[in-house]
């Protein structure tokens, strides 16, 4: 064999593994390369789901947690509307009686016996009694503070009106004219509107029956903005903050 033919046959053989090798390292790193896409692809396929699975899972309790809310809301809300229907029921005799007369009227009550007979048997307990729910406050973190503080004026106007009327009977026959009572009448401003109060001042009678539907009114109003869920501003808060304060005035009034 001549030189010249060793060389080319080396040079050949040479040639030939460079190829071989090149091809082999082609064929390991496209196949690393496709065992880490696999690893990386199968990986994250296994965090999607896992993360598909939290997601469903904080819906789920999401879901379940809002329907637990708005139907605590609801019995709560229902709670208030039966204290006041059972409110209007328990002091309805006194409050019908009152109501169909007029202010001159109540000058002689103090000697008509049907207002003797209904009012004379009264005492503290049987007053106390005539607020249907004595943990009614449980019902608040749920109803809202503008609900709420309509219901507060609501009670404190019937109980306070029975109160005066029962008082009248005792200590001050004058008592009996609540629209005249300045607790009364401060709980009156701050629970109506000025128009409202001075409808309410043009009436002869039926002023009770007034009061309590418009009231009725405001806490149906408000519920609905709840359960529709607009937002109240700050200024009806604080007319809620300002019911409250002249319904506690009320209360601690004598």
């Amino acid at each position: 064999m001549s030189l010249a033919t060793y060389l080319w046959d080396l040079l050949s053989t040479a040639a030939v593994t460079v190829m071989l090798l090149a091809a082999v390292a082609w064929l390991l790193r496209s196949w690393i390369t496709a065992r880490l896409k696999n690893a990386v692809k199968h990986e994250y396929d296994r965090e999607i789901e896992s993360y598909k699975s939290v997601l469903a899972l904080v819906h789920s309790a999401t879901a379940e947690g809002q329907k637990a809310a708005i139907e605590a809301r609801m019995r709560a809300f229902d709670r208030i509307w039966k204290a006041m229907l059972a409110l209007k029921n328990n002091t309805g005799s006194i409050m019908l009686f009152l109501d169909i007369l007029t202010v001159e009227e109540y000058k002689t009550l103090k000697n008509h016996k049907d207002f003797i007979a209904i009012v004379g048997s009264l005492d503290d307990v049987k007053i106390q009694k005539m607020m249907p729910d004595p943990n009614i406050e449980e019902a608040r973190p749920y109803v809202g503070e503008v609900v709420w503080s309509n219901f507060f004026v609501y009670q404190a106007f019937n109980i306070r009106v029975v109160l005066l009327a029962w008082w009248s009977t005792s200590k001050d026959e004058d008592k009996i004219n609540w629209q005249r009572d300045a607790a009364t009448r401060g709980l009156l401003a701050a629970a109506l509107t000025p128009d409202e109060l001075a409808r309410l001042d043009a009436l002869q009678i039926g002023k009770i029956d007034y009061v309590r539907r418009t009231i009725e009114m405001k806490v149906l109003n408000s519920w609905h903005r709840i359960i529709s869920g607009a937002e109240f501003g700050n200024e009806a808060l604080r007319h809620a903050q300002t019911m409250l304060e002249a319904a506690s005035k009320v209360s601690k009034s004598g």
